[in-house]
């Protein structure tokens, strides 16, 4: 969330706001940095400065560790950041997408694929950060990921149809 860090900060004039984002940022990429896929677990514990993925079943369920229904946003919360570090995350995040035949909904940390299911708020963040970073190479993301343009919204599930529709908006902005 670095650009709605970054307009707290200039709304406020609250300084907070950007101590917030610089230390969510090194949490990300250390976290990040973690493994080799660059995946993100649904949460972390920080403790003395450092940040680790949340064991099973210590905040919200199961995958608390893993690649998840929280995680799926990040590609989407840092794609239009300009910050090295965020850009350094998701082009991590973003590299192993682009290996993947098909998005699973869910991983862990290590890239292995949760089931064998697709769910459209894991595929919408990606789209949508495959077409604010078109530059990138991620022509193939965004081919694959535009799916959820066909998709009924009648049929999603309200998280899935939520992250479509904020992922189709706000590619509208480019």
């Amino acid at each position: 969330m670095p650009s709605v860090f970054d307009n707290l900060h200039e709304v406020t004039k609250d300084s907070t706001w950007q101590t917030v984002n610089i230390n969510m940022l090194q949490y990300l990429s250390d976290l990040s940095a973690r493994n080799q896929s660059g995946l993100l677990p649904d949460f972390a514990v920080v403790s003395h400065s450092k940040a680790k993925p949340a064991k099973a079943n210590s905040v919200a369920g199961a995958n608390d560790g893993d690649y998840s229904a929280n995680a799926c946003r990040v590609p989407m919360m840092l794609a239009d950041s300009s910050d090295k570090q965020a850009k350094k995350v998701l082009t991590k995040l973003m590299n192993f997408f682009k290996k993947q035949s098909t998005i699973s909904a869910g991983y862990t940390l290590k890239g292995n694929s949760l089931n064998s299911q697709t769910m459209a708020s894991f595929n919408a963040p990606i789209y949508y950060a495959a077409s604010v970073n078109h530059d990138y190479g991620y022509d193939i993301l965004f081919k694959n990921q535009k799916i959820i343009l066909s998709d009924s919204m009648a049929d999603l599930h309200y998280y899935d149809a939520t992250l479509t529709v904020l992922s189709i908006l706000g590619g509208l902005n480019d």
